[in-house]
């Protein structure tokens, strides 16, 4: 599994373990560094577009929160939202269930699919055994 997600193309966004979050930052700043950093965007625009992301995704309340503020299912959404500023055609989460172990992951996976500010195709690359999760 990890030799695949390893060899995925540039067009892919991922949310994994492996691509923490800066601990020394809020959610909003960390979802900001996109739109500043990979579209020179100002600080003020790129703040507003991480907030327009949050309140899109449902979970505005959470921008002010660091990492150690955050509880699993905040810091997955934070994550969430930075993958979906690349605006790449498709997503990775790579390994739900060991950033999601505080929500009936699946579920909270499908309800996040669902809003509106998400687009492209989803993947989910976990182990074999948790495979019959995403069936639904």
């Amino acid at each position: 599994m990890a030799d695949a997600i390893a060899a995925l193309a540039d067009d892919v966004a991922r949310v994994s373990l492996d691509l923490p979050l800066r601990a020394n930052l809020s959610a909003l700043d960390n979802i900001a560094l996109i739109p500043l950093y990979q579209r020179h965007f100002d600080a003020a625009e790129s703040a507003r577009q991480a907030q327009t992301m949050l309140d899109e995704l449902g979970h505005a309340e959470i921008a002010l929160l660091r990492d150690s503020d955050m509880t699993p299912a905040q810091r997955f959404v934070t994550k969430l939202a930075r993958a979906c500023m690349l605006k790449r055609p498709r997503l990775v989460i790579d390994r739900p269930g060991a950033m999601l172990y505080d929500v009936p992951y699946p579920a909270f996976i499908a309800h996040l699919a669902s809003q509106a500010a998400i687009s492209g195709t989803w993947e989910i690359y976990d182990f074999s055994w948790n495979q019959a999760l995403y069936q639904a």
